[in-house]
């Protein structure tokens, strides 16, 4: 999963029927998804086969769709909320019959695995047709606001969202529990930790995905979420926001940086973004954190 998902790999078919786009995460870097948000137009269209797996948040409705999955016609009138799937490997014919806010989200294939080393499930998962589900529709929605606005929108904070989600059809569409649910993980090793705190400090200026930190321990991303975890006691994303705030709070002493370089040199986006997060840690803007130091 280290290259950057884009637009090419999706269906297209917003874009063939002239969806209102609200934005997308192209050019954002993500290798395990990719989002768009968009008012919908009625149209007829074919979703071919793809290597990835496609998700539809339904954030309007309720609307009425017909799809053809295997040669069966389905008409269902779905609520807001409901969840469209397609598994990797299946093609879909859809009518949309009214216009529809929604959040599209493509799912890398490789999050589908049960545990570390296993094949993928993939072939277990069928389509879902509007379905409601709350987790699915929380985790999708915080993959719409990294896009339109509020939330980060990182690779780093959204790589372990989309593994969720994938997660997530695993236990309620999958033809069979998993064997491994429930165990307890392993740990990393100190010199693994001192490895991923080296790298995260020589790029803390850069966006640090979620895939690289996992290769330098040789692990999936799933496996390392649940390992880092379990050893350090937060999250890879929360791990580096604390050694990003670490490294500002260096960098403040040296009063000939401004603000805005200081941002940019720890790995944030903007002043705002610094001040903002800054706050949350400390209590304090970096501006009288630095009046008083």
């Amino acid at each position: 999963m280290n290259s950057t998902f884009g637009v090419r790999e999706t269906h297209g078919i917003l874009d063939r029927f002239q969806a209102d786009f609200r934005g997308s995460s192209e050019g954002l870097g993500w290798s395990t998804a990719f989002a768009s948000v968009q008012r919908e137009r009625p149209f007829d269209g074919h979703f071919h086969a793809l290597s990835d797996n496609l998700m539809v948040l339904h954030r309007g409705g309720p609307v009425d769709i017909t799809y053809v999955v295997d040669g069966k016609s389905v008409t269902r009138h779905i609520p807001r909320g409901g969840v469209f799937f397609l598994p990797a490997g299946q093609a879909c014919n859809v009518v949309l019959r009214e216009p529809l806010e929604s959040t599209h989200i493509y799912l890398r294939s490789d999050l589908f695995v049960e545990r570390e080393g296993a094949s993928s499930l993939i072939g277990g998962l069928a389509p879902m047709l509007g379905d409601q589900d709350a987790v699915l529709e929380h985790l999708a929605a915080a993959i719409g606001d990294t896009i339109t606005g509020g939330l980060p929108a990182s690779s780093l904070f959204v790589d372990p969202i989309a593994q969720a989600i994938a997660n997530r059809f695993i236990a309620i569409n999958f033809h069979k529990p998993s064997p491994e649910a429930g165990k307890h993980p392993n740990r990393l090793s100190a010199r693994q930790m001192q490895r991923i705190r080296d790298f995260v400090e020589a790029h803390l200026d850069t966006d640090i995905r979620l895939d690289q930190l996992a290769e330098l321990c040789g692990r999936s991303t799933e496996y390392f979420v649940r390992l880092f975890k379990a050893t350090s006691g937060v999250s890879p994303y929360q791990y580096v926001l604390n050694l990003r705030i670490e490294r500002a709070r260096t960098l403040l002493g040296d009063e000939t940086q401004s603000l805005a370089d200081i941002a940019l040199a720890c790995g944030f986006s903007h002043q705002e973004h610094l001040t903002r997060m800054f706050r949350r840690f400390t209590g304090v803007t970096p501006g009288r954190y630095r009046r008083s130091h």
